[in-house]
């Protein structure tokens, strides 16, 4: 498996276990997550540290990647509870990286219906 996709399964791993905190030193101090629905995300490791903290309690699960040059393409599967109810989610991602750390995030989610 390549260094990339290694990165990418290191987060789910930690993610999964409860420990996403430190996970914000795989991304570069200047990050950028491409999220319409947030357009004023921060930049940087803090963007990265946010976006760590909202996947607790929710599993994820990398089902195929694709990796082309500095990019790599991850379907995930989530799931989870959220404020009470199970929720289930899949997202295909583009991450960017430069000198092995993620630079930048472009991630399309669709829900399951829950209650």
């Amino acid at each position: 498996m390549s260094a990339q996709k290694t990165v990418l399964e290191t987060i789910a791993a930690r993610v999964n276990a409860g420990r996403s905190d430190g996970l914000e030193e795989l991304f570069t101090e200047d990050f950028l997550l491409h999220d319409p629905g947030s357009p004023n995300w921060p930049r940087g490791r803090e963007g990265a540290r946010m976006m760590m903290a909202a996947f607790k309690g929710i599993e994820l699960e990398p089902l195929e990647m694709v990796e082309q040059g500095d990019r790599v393409c991850v379907r995930w599967a989530f799931s989870g509870e959220r404020d009470g109810s199970a929720i289930s989610a899949s997202c295909v991602a583009i991450y960017r990286f430069v000198d092995g750390l993620i630079a930048e995030d472009w991630g399309v989610v669709a829900r399951a219906p829950w209650p």
